[in-house]
């Protein structure tokens, strides 16, 4: 039986002698040749069949160099290997692809390596900017409330320095009522500097008892208010029952125009009255001037009565009544004035400076 070798061998020879090697080996080849062409490719010297044998035919026909095709299995793989490397542009090419993306790919992860600590280095260089900045904006904020601070503090404590004068104006009857609106005005000057004061202390951080400061700016609050309500107080009680001349002799009386005196007295009276502010010292007085209005009223009615029937007399007794009913209500109001002015000057004396 013939073995691969042989096979391999018939295949390297030329198709005259694989013809006569099959018939040596008893097969009847199909492949006919033509007789022309077989005659001008065996040579005239050449041996006669029958008279080689198959190894002598087999090493024959190697010597002679003669184009073989493959089978079809290695034209394929041939063909497939060409095709391989030479792909036209036109054509999609997965491996390329492949390789492309195994580059990109292979690109990340090298830069990998110095992305991430080239973040982490930017942003900790960020954060510090940040905070560096922060800093020196919170510094130079706090420099500048310090520097408000100290005018701030400086002013209020001047004008509470005020503070005794405005105590005397406001409870002395010595004073016009001129010098009252002056007090008052001086007053709103130094409210309007604790609020700017008490403003700019929220935001300080260079006072450590801040608690002791507000407890005894709230105390300097309270004595510039009820400074202000005293200073109300007296210009309100300044139009309360005051009277001019009243006639008591014949010749000088004109019932009608006394009678519109005295009853303008008594409607600006009441309602100064009702516009009067609740002060603690000025209670009983407050009271008493209630009683005077009323007693008042009542007074001017006798009084014009006796004019108007010539009873000159009882009108001179009713006209000091009159006097002394609004003598009484002035020496209450004198001595609210003194036990304010006493707790005032009091309540000053323990206020400490603004730091």
């Amino acid at each position: 039986m013939m073995n691969i070798r042989d096979y391999f061998s018939i295949n390297k020879t030329k198709t005259t002698n694989k013809i006569k090697i099959l018939d040596l080996l008893g097969f009847e080849p199909d492949i006919e040749i033509d007789s022309l062409q077989y005659n001008a490719n065996v040579p005239v010297d050449s041996i006669s069949t029958e008279q080689q044998s198959f190894e002598e035919l087999i090493s024959a026909t190697e010597d002679l160099v003669v184009e073989v095709k493959k089978p079809s299995i290695e034209t394929y793989l041939d063909t497939a290997e060409s095709n391989s490397t030479e792909t036209p542009t036109d054509t999609f090419n997965p491996l390329r692809i492949t390789e492309q993306i195994q580059k990109v790919w292979s690109d990340l992860e090298s830069r990998r390596q110095w992305v991430l600590p080239t973040f982490i280095g930017i942003s900790t260089l960020l954060i510090i900017i940040i905070s560096v900045n922060s800093y020196i904006d919170y510094r130079n904020t706090q420099t500048e409330i310090i520097e408000d601070s100290i005018i701030v503090t400086s002013n209020s404590n001047e004008l509470i320095d005020m503070l005794p004068t405005l105590i005397e104006i406001s409870t002395n009857t010595f004073y016009s009522k001129y010098d009252v609106s002056n007090a008052s005005a001086n007053l709103q000057q130094i409210e309007s500097s604790l609020i700017e004061y008490r403003t700019n202390l929220e935001s300080r951080n260079d006072i450590e008892n801040k608690e002791e400061v507000l407890n005894n700016l709230n105390d300097i609050f309270i004595l510039v208010n009820e400074l202000d309500l005293v200073i109300t107080y007296r210009i309100l009680i300044s139009e309360v029952l005051v009277y001019g001349n009243l006639p008591t002799e014949d010749g000088e009386i004109n019932i009608d125009e006394i009678t519109i005196e005295l009853s303008g007295i008594i409607a600006q009276s009441k309602v100064n009255f009702s516009n009067l502010p609740e002060i603690e010292e000025f209670n009983n007085h407050r009271n008493l001037v209630e009683v005077a209005i009323l007693t008042a009223e009542d007074l001017h009615g006798r009084y014009l009565a006796s004019l108007r029937n010539n009873e000159f007399d009882v009108a001179k007794s009713i006209v000091s009544t009159i006097n002394l009913n609004k003598s009484t209500e002035i020496k209450a109001f004198e001595n609210a004035l003194e036990d304010f002015n006493n707790k005032s000057l009091n309540a000053y004396n323990n206020f400490d400076d603004l730091p």
